[in-house]
């Protein structure tokens, strides 16, 4: 598709550099090493890093249409293309049915069809201009999940990078999920890191000591003991559903499938 291309020659103001999502060498893999980089480096000359993460509710189905079409005309595409796009959002309109009745028309101004071709590319053109305020901040995207990385000596703009995520967010007619809004502070393995006092948690954010990011269980300590911990609760359970199934009189070949499908795929993910 004649998008992509035009992906790989962004215009100023947009960035698909920290998205590893809908990317040919993106992949949840990708964003973890860049996420666990990018702390590391920052803890060198920071005694702490604070990660937030937060998730956009519904990010497909409430992209609104002229937001994104502006976005779409700053990439380096044909016209034709672009207006093939622009012809593929408009002009749709929804009704509903109930007990025999049925609602007027209402177009359709928002949201991104989820399975259509243009759909990752469109997710991806949309939270293109979503970046820090300071230079000093990073951020991690794959699809609607986004982390938030601020170090020690930019913790005090962490509440103006939140505030200018939720005016983006508004803007685009997105929503966080509050759920999923959580910190994790990180800190320096050496006496700078000890001694140094951690900062008060932001308004509406609440500070974990571990989080799951992309599957994988990410703790305050940047060491895999929970998440091998985790992964051998959820691995345990696996097996003895295994076991159940050799006792109904699965075939070992279906067995062997299974173990593979389940089990240790698990287990080599993101090892």
């Amino acid at each position: 598709m004649h998008i992509y291309p035009a992906l790989q020659y962004p215009p100023e103001g947009l960035n698909f550099s920290d998205q590893f999502a809908f990317r040919p060498t993106g992949s949840t893999v990708a964003a973890l090493i860049a996420l666990q980089h990018t702390v590391l480096s920052m803890l060198t000359t920071n005694a702490y890093v604070r990660v937030f993460t937060l998730d956009f509710s519904k990010a497909f189905d409430t992209v609104r249409h002229a937001v994104l079409m502006e976005k779409m005309a700053k990439l380096r595409m044909p016209d034709e293309v672009y207006n093939w796009i622009k012809d593929f959002f408009d002009n749709h309109s929804h009704c509903t049915k109930f007990s025999g009745e049925i609602s007027t028309l209402t177009d359709i101004c928002a949201s991104v069809i989820q399975g259509s071709g243009l759909g990752p590319a469109s997710n991806l053109v949309m939270a293109a201009d979503l970046r820090p305020i300071s230079d000093k901040n990073r951020m991690i995207k794959f699809a609607d999940d986004t982390y938030l990385i601020v170090p020690a000596e930019c913790a005090a703009t962490s509440e103006d990078e939140l505030a200018h995520i939720q005016d983006w967010a508004e803007g685009c007619n997105l929503s966080l999920n509050r759920a999923k809004r959580k910190e994790i502070i990180i800190r320096a393995k050496c006496r700078r890191g000890n001694s140094t006092p951690l900062p008060v948690a932001c308004p509406g954010i609440d500070g974990v000591e571990q989080l799951t990011a992309l599957g994988v269980v990410i703790n305050n300590r940047m060491t895999a003991a929970d998440h091998v911990s985790k992964l051998l609760e959820t691995c345990a359970r696996q097996l003895y559903v295994l076991c159940v199934l050799r006792h109904h009189g699965l075939p070992s070949i279906s067995m062997n499938n299974v173990f593979r499908m389940t089990v240790l795929a698990k287990l080599l993910y993101c090892v």
